[in-house]
């Protein structure tokens, strides 16, 4: 059996490779691909749940699979959210349901349809066009830095033919119409969204605008369908097909969408929480590090704690994080020769232990690569001493770096 430490670090010194190798089996290949097909037809949490496979691939993803089998529980999680604090899953002690509710928000999509005519009666009306406002933003907009308002905008046509466009706004997009990045008016904006539009298969479709509250507006238009050869006039496959800008069949849907690497996520009206599939990349890259520490640690629980406890150790904020979490506690109680935290119920006893872990294991240092490394391969080299000593007695010998490299390097050329 290899040890602990070499089995972690020859995964962790080369963990693209090792998803890529993931994301070839077969059935990880087949299950992600569903994922990304179908996560875009869902519209609510009935939709959502009713599908099995996307409801396990996402379980999964976030570490909760085995909770897959308690619908109704999850269903209370998704249902409350976590926009309030008082929501079920920010009540949980366990940040895995907070963030499976915002990844899950089925509400967060912005729609809006149009209406038919009503003829007959008092209450005739016109059919109406389908009008998509936001909420009043800033009369100014600060555009200079790494700030980024990203959505997909997407229109329906009476037949079911859809037509979208990926909408960015930033200093690049933003330069040509503003003159001031740093103070960036509604009306820049609009413009800036009306170009995008304008140069996208969107154009004509929808009509981008400002109410009087400075509320950004998208509203459906009339629309010609120039046919196959994109002329007007012509028979057949090449004829013209004219739709209404107005009724029920014709709908407006603004999702958001994740900023580039390196940008700020800002809201012009619509939120920042990105939409669930259009977060479908975050979520199957999440999958793939869950089957990577899940096969893991059916051989050695171990290399599976040093996996997520690197994973995790970023968003530590403080030891009552490692007490909130199972595993980040078996880490810490192993690093710190802490019998198991059971017997720890009261406040009391658990602020005591957090004051320990907190002693003991510079929080603050957690953001940094380095030291995480270092503490993680102090805990692979303990496990080992502990649970494998009949594989390699000799590695309860060892805690240098140095000697760890060593050990794993012997252990790379004996594979090759």
């Amino acid at each position: 059996m290899t040890s602990t430490l070499t089995s972690y670090t020859l995964i962790a010194r080369d963990l693209p490779t090792a998803m890529k190798r993931k994301a070839a089996d077969p059935v990880t290949a087949r299950e992600t691909a569903y994922y990304k097909a179908n996560i875009g037809k869902v519209k609510s949490i009935d939709d959502f749940l009713a599908d099995k496979r996307l409801y396990a691939y996402a379980m999964k993803a976030f570490g909760l699979e085995e909770m897959t089998y308690a619908k109704a529980f999850m269903r209370k999680v998704l249902t409350e959210g976590a926009s309030s604090p008082s929501s079920f899953a920010n009540r949980l002690a366990d940040d895995r349901y907070v963030a499976f509710a915002k990844a899950f928000d089925f509400s967060s999509l912005s729609t809006a349809a149009g209406s038919d005519a009503v003829e007959a009666g008092a209450d005739q009306a016109d059919a109406a066009a389908a009008r998509l406002s936001g909420k009043p933003i800033l009369r100014t907009m600060d555009f200079s830095g790494a700030q980024e308002a990203r959505f997909t905008l997407t229109t329906q046509l009476g037949d079911g033919k859809v037509s979208n466009a990926t909408i960015v706004l930033d200093k690049d997009a933003l330069s040509a119409v503003a003159s001031d990045l740093t103070k960036v008016k509604a009306t820049e904006i609009y413009t800036a969204i009306q170009a995008q539009i304008g140069a996208s298969s969107l154009a004509g479709q929808v009509n981008p605008g400002l109410d009087v509250f400075d509320s950004v507006v998208f509203t459906t238009t009339d629309y010609i369908d120039l046919g196959a050869d994109g002329k007007a006039g012509g028979t057949g496959d090449d004829a013209d097909t004219p739709y209404a800008g107005t009724g029920a069949a014709r709908t407006v849907t603004l999702r958001v969408a994740a900023p580039a690497a390196g940008k700020v996520a800002v809201d012009i009206g619509f939120g920042t929480d990105v939409a669930p599939d259009l977060a479908a990349q975050t979520v199957t890259d999440a999958y793939l590090r869950q089957a990577i520490e899940s096969d893991a640690g059916s051989e050695d629980t171990g290399v599976r704690l040093a996996l997520y406890f690197t994973r995790k150790a970023p968003t530590i904020t403080s030891a009552y994080d490692i007490l909130g979490d199972s595993a980040l506690t078996q880490v810490a109680n192993t690093l710190l020769g802490l019998p198991s935290a059971s017997n720890a119920t009261s406040s009391d006893a658990l602020a005591k232990r957090a004051a320990k872990i907190a002693e003991k294991i510079d929080i603050k240092s957690l953001s940094d690569p380095a030291a995480v490394e270092k503490l993680v391969r102090r805990f692979a080299a303990i496990w080992d001493a502990q649970n494998n000593v009949a594989s390699a007695p000799i590695l309860a010998l060892f805690s240098s770096d140095g000697a760890a490299d060593a050990l794993v390097s012997f252990a790379a050329r004996a594979r090759s």
